[in-house]
């Protein structure tokens, strides 16, 4: 069933929903990747993301409490 699936992503039939997606430059590649990963390993990749998001926002608030020592001194 999930190789289906990727094959309809892969190779869409003209005129359909999943061609028309394509052509307005969705990347259908990325997501038939996601379909071959177990559900662990998606949200493995989705937990390891959304760390990188909260190192992100922590570097962001340290670089703005920064500049706002910088500026009131």
């Amino acid at each position: 069933m999930k190789e289906k699936a990727i094959e309809k992503l892969l190779n869409p039939m003209p005129g359909s929903k999943i061609a028309a997606a394509k052509e307005f430059g969705i990347d259908l590649t990325l997501l038939a990747r996601k379909l071959k990963l177990t559900p662990e390993q998606r949200l493995e990749e989705l937990q390891q993301a959304m760390y990188s998001f909260d190192e992100l926002r922590r570097e962001a608030e340290k670089s703005r409490k920064n500049d706002r020592h910088q500026t009131s001194t």
